[in-house]
């Protein structure tokens, strides 16, 4: 696994030292530390490079949520994972962190075991993503090729559509939250049923594009609600509502239609699919359930496709 060039910012140069110190006994040696939001985008802009970064959610000034939001606009980072710190255990502050654009989170003081598995799966993510530019950089310097290539199963991450996170990040959401705290929670899968046929019909940019309109669609439809949404590839995404939604699937597959079908002449005179979409029953987990907080979104993604599966009237063209 290859080394993780980090930096770390919180405005308590003990704990700065003590997480350096923590991290290097795990093996990240280079870890870099500024100790205000200022300080850390100065460091960003004068040099790229950085595999992964620590924000502490409470850094005065610019806290580490605005931070957050602004690595993200910079460019090389939209896709750098970012991992928030914070004293706080609350759903708010975590929704609030990954809403921003972290990819995970942890809480203060530190513990061995936690930052251990986090920065795992830091790692093998980044390892992921190197492997795939290399890939791509290979594929383009043989065929010429002027996009990335894709695939329909790929998680896309629809970066400009608000509160869409990417797939990791929801799993890492719920992961933070724990089943104590995601009790009283939903998970609630869309798809567009005809998203393969969307994709073999269209270039990665379209196809991309259909994405994040139906994304913002439905996310506009979920504004009285507090909730994250990404997309799980195969034209399916899932969302995680911080309370029951008052409405029923086929009511709210109803109205994600009405507004989509406003759409369908500029979908015809481009000569793409109209997307058909579906909407699975909300899946909830009980106070005492033993099965992990990830498990939600796996079973709001079976309740999606049993739901269509049953009913084909069901599905709704817009």
């Amino acid at each position: 696994m290859g080394i993780l060039r980090i930096l770390a910012v919180d405005d308590d140069p003990v704990f700065l030292m003590l997480l350096q110190h923590v991290l290097g006994r795990l093996g990240y040696d280079d870890v870099e530390v500024a100790g205000t939001a200022a300080a850390a985008l100065e460091r960003l802009q004068e040099e790229e490079g950085f595999d992964c970064l620590l924000l502490d959610f409470d850094i005065p000034g610019v806290d580490g949520i605005q931070l957050c939001r602004r690595i993200r606009q910079m460019q090389g980072y939209a896709d750098v994972p970012i991992l928030m710190m914070s004293n706080a255990h609350a759903a708010s502050v975590i929704e609030a962190a990954f809403a921003a654009g972290a990819t995970d989170y942890f809480t203060k003081p530190l513990d061995d075991l936690e930052l251990r598995a986090r920065m795992g799966m830091t790692a093998r993510l980044v390892e992921e993503r190197r492997r795939r530019a290399m890939l791509a950089d290979r594929v383009h310097a043989q065929l010429g090729l002027p996009d990335e290539p894709i695939r329909f199963a790929d998680p896309i991450p629809l970066r400009d559509v608000p509160d869409v996170v990417e797939y990791e990040a929801l799993e890492n959401y719920l992961l933070a939250l724990g089943r104590s705290k995601l009790h009283g929670h939903a998970a609630i899968a869309f798809r567009i049923g005809n998203a393969e046929e969307i994709f073999a019909a269209t270039d990665a940019i379209c196809y991309a594009d259909v994405l994040a309109h139906v994304a913002s669609i439905i996310a506009d439809q979920l504004k009285d609600h507090e909730f994250l949404m990404a997309h799980a590839g195969r034209g399916e995404f899932v969302c995680i509502t911080a309370r029951h939604l008052p409405v029923q699937a086929h009511v709210l597959a109803q109205e994600i239609a009405a507004r989509l079908a406003d759409r369908a002449r500029i979908y015809a005179q481009l000569g793409v699919p109209r997307p058909v979409l579906q909407v699975g029953d909300p899946m909830t987990t009980g106070l005492f359930s033993r099965s992990a907080p990830s498990d939600l979104l796996g079973r709001a993604r079976r309740a999606l496709r049993n739901a269509a599966a049953r009913q084909i009237r069901g599905e709704v063209v817009v």
